[in-house]
């Protein structure tokens, strides 16, 4: 079916994208369309890609071996961005690691990397921003916030917000995501809710009142946004969120 359709889908995770690279480079074509299967366009025929964790981790480390550590960073970075066609993007800078090695992440002429760097630049300037304007409303038994970014900046200011001693129980909704990170007692996590069946909120109040039972009650199961995008990430050594000033000039 790869000989005639250049269209692929994958599930919207970090895991999903690679697995679909490696479906990609293993039939040698460049695609036409990468897209998570929520954005597919309904008309179009696409190559459905099936996630695998080994495959994931294949691709992932493949991109260390013959890449660098840093191109690793890059590509977890700007798996983040709401960079315009950031699939194709993603895919061109993993071809060119690939072909090229390492050294791709300190080139700033080609157009593919000037555009990678930029969409890196402004997910942390706006996580920057983010992290200190966020407003939340205090509810009786848990502080809530919605956010709405560009960019799914929630991942790298996780660990900064759930350090913030100021807050206790807190849910912290990304509404142009589907990203929620809440904390209960000592137990916390980052989840995808796109397929959960409530209604979204757009205020913290909202918030509270439709995502906290939930989660003080665990009356839903998440899908964790990226569990082996996670654990890629921290063989990457992902930085989570700090000042970069250099990043942000």
């Amino acid at each position: 079916m790869e000989d005639y359709i250049r269209r692929f889908s994958y599930d919207g995770t970090l895991e999903g994208f690679l697995c679909t690279a490696l479906r990609i480079l293993r039939v040698k074509t460049m695609p036409d369309e990468i897209c998570p299967e929520y954005r597919a366009d309904v008309t179009a025929e696409y190559v459905p890609v099936t996630t695998s964790a080994a495959e994931a981790e294949y691709m992932f480390s493949l991109i260390g071996r013959r890449g660098s550590a840093e191109v690793q960073q890059m590509v977890t970075d700007l798996f983040l961005t709401d960079t315009p066609d950031m699939e194709k993007l993603l895919f061109e800078m993993i071809y060119l690691a690939l072909r090229d090695g390492g050294k791709i992440a300190e080139d700033y002429g080609s157009d593919v990397m000037h555009r990678v760097h930029e969409a890196i630049r402004d997910l942390y300037r706006e996580a920057q921003a983010l992290l200190v304007n966020i407003e939340f409303f205090r509810g009786p038994e848990a502080s809530c916030a919605v956010i709405d970014p560009h960019n799914s900046v929630l991942p790298l200011i996780r660990k900064p917000l759930l350090k913030r001693m100021d807050l206790d129980d807190l849910i912290i909704f990304d509404k142009r995501h589907f990203l929620m990170l809440g904390r209960r007692g000592d137990s916390d996590m980052l989840s995808d809710i796109r397929r959960i069946s409530l209604t979204m909120p757009d205020t913290g109040e909202e918030a509270y009142d439709v995502l906290w039972p939930a989660v003080k009650g665990a009356k839903f199961d998440v899908r964790f946004a990226g569990v082996s995008a996670a654990s890629a990430m921290r063989s990457a050594g992902h930085r989570e969120y700090e000042p970069l000033w250099s990043m942000a000039c």
